[in-house]
């Protein structure tokens, strides 16, 4: 579904995305893993063409993708780390409008909108403006126009940040059940409970590089051996820093 090669962008004489390579198939739920600065957002917001790598490659369902496309972005659901919203509109008119982006046939819209606000409990909020929505609810909100349109990969940036216990564990169970229906996803986090119950592998960044790429099995195994996936990612950081 997405495969990535040698990515790199720097900012200046930092090295936000040093050279990462990894792929996630259909079916797959994908963590990237990392402390705060690691280079998680970077990355996505790289892959959306947010910004433009300095070199390497990336491919979405076998096709490779250069700076400037637009195309490759309807198969696509993203949810933003900070994501950014019209105040000025309701949350139901701003779901419009991002079914009106997404090319959404009409007959689909509301429906699709009302799917959704209802799924978060957002049906009484639909129609209040955005610049009075919590923040938890602009995350709902956010993460409400990423899955419109049925999309084949879905790109979450920190998606559970701000979201109360009960949706918080909904969407988890929806991300689960996406997958295993086929779809791909991409979750970034720095909470490890998370992708250790949630994700089928996990990719470790820190400070702009990939440092380790692990299997369920893998955190399965040591968990029966005594150790934890918490364990072996601070043993993994830890070793860095003394460098």
């Amino acid at each position: 579904m997405i495969e990535i090669l040698d990515l790199k962008k720097t900012f200046g004489t930092i090295r936000a995305v040093d050279g990462i390579s990894f792929s996630a198939m259909k079916g797959e739920l994908c963590g990237i893993l990392g402390p705060n600065g690691s280079g998680k957002t970077t990355l996505f917001k790289t892959l959306m063409g947010l910004l433009e790598a300095d070199s390497g490659t990336f491919r979405i369902a076998d096709t490779s993708i250069t700076y400037g496309e637009t195309d490759y972005k309807s198969a696509i659901g993203y949810a933003p780390e900070e994501p950014v919203f019209f105040d000025y509109l309701t949350g139901r008119q701003f779901l419009n409008f991002i079914c009106a982006a997404k090319n959404i046939a009409l007959e689909n819209t509301v429906k699709q909108i009302e799917h959704w606000l209802a799924f978060f409990d957002l049906t009484g909020k639909g129609d209040e403006l955005i610049a009075n929505y919590s923040q938890g609810m602009r995350r709902k909100l956010s993460l409400s126009a990423a899955l419109l349109g049925d999309p084949a990969l879905l790109i979450l940036d920190e998606a559970t940040n701000g979201l109360d216990p009960e949706s918080s564990f909904r969407i988890k169970s929806w991300l689960r059940e996406y997958c295993n229906q086929g779809g791909a996803v991409l979750f970034s986090t720095h909470i490890i409970e998370i992708v250790e119950h949630l994700c089928d592998r996990i990719i470790v960044l820190y400070r702009g590089q990939k440092l380790a790429e692990w299997q369920r099995s893998e955190w399965q195994t040591w968990r029966q051996n005594g150790t934890s996936l918490e364990a072996e990612f601070m043993r993994l950081i830890e070793a860095q820093n003394k460098e």
